[in-house]
């Protein structure tokens, strides 16, 4: 076997050991599948901030109060919170968004990212934005989201939802935003 051909073995090997090791790290392995999760979910923010918007008005009396229990019935994160247990950590009365942008982050076009609060874009007045406006936002909610130009997918006018939660596999998820009231059911 010639020098080359072993030296072009040997890297496969590394690059494959390299890779499963990669992979198995991550924190959704075994938990999430498809494309959406490797490209969108490897930037999640585990401890969100407890921070919110200037402006974000509290809801007066939210479906699912402060401290309460939810099933969230989400199917944004690559169905990770689909199912799970959620706790209420805070309630406000907005208009939440949907939208497709590049990630500042990885350079990945991130489509039907579930939600920005309307609070979260940069000098948009007070009216609710069209489909397909295109705006920037301070939020955070996932590392890359900040400062990129979003395209509004679609808007719902709401009672959203800053939630407490536990990953199938074993990873708290704090001050997760946001969660819209329409994707919560009581727990049984």
């Amino acid at each position: 076997m010639s020098m080359k051909v072993k030296d072009l073995i040997i890297f496969l090997t590394l690059f494959i050991c390299f890779f499963v090791y990669y992979v198995t790290q991550n924190p959704h392995y075994g938990v999430l599948t498809g494309e959406e999760m490797t490209v969108h979910h490897l930037d999640m923010v585990y401890e969100g901030s407890p921070e919110v918007p200037r402006g974000l008005k509290i809801a007066d009396s939210p479906a699912y109060p402060i401290g309460s229990q939810a099933i969230s019935l989400a199917d944004h994160m690559s169905g990770m919170m689909r199912g799970v247990e959620v706790t209420i950590v805070a309630a406000y009365e907005t208009t939440a968004y949907s939208t497709t942008y590049t990630s500042t982050n990885s350079g990945m076009l991130v489509k039907d990212h579930k939600w920005i609060v309307h609070e979260e874009f940069v000098d948009v007045g007070d009216d609710r934005l069209a489909d397909s406006t295109k705006t920037l936002t301070k939020a955070e909610h996932m590392k890359g989201m900040s400062d990129a130009v979003h395209t509004i997918d679609n808007s719902l006018k709401t009672t959203v939802y800053m939630v407490d939660f536990v990953l199938p596999n074993g990873i708290m998820v704090t001050n997760h935003k946001w969660v819209v009231e329409e994707e919560l059911a009581p727990v049984k």
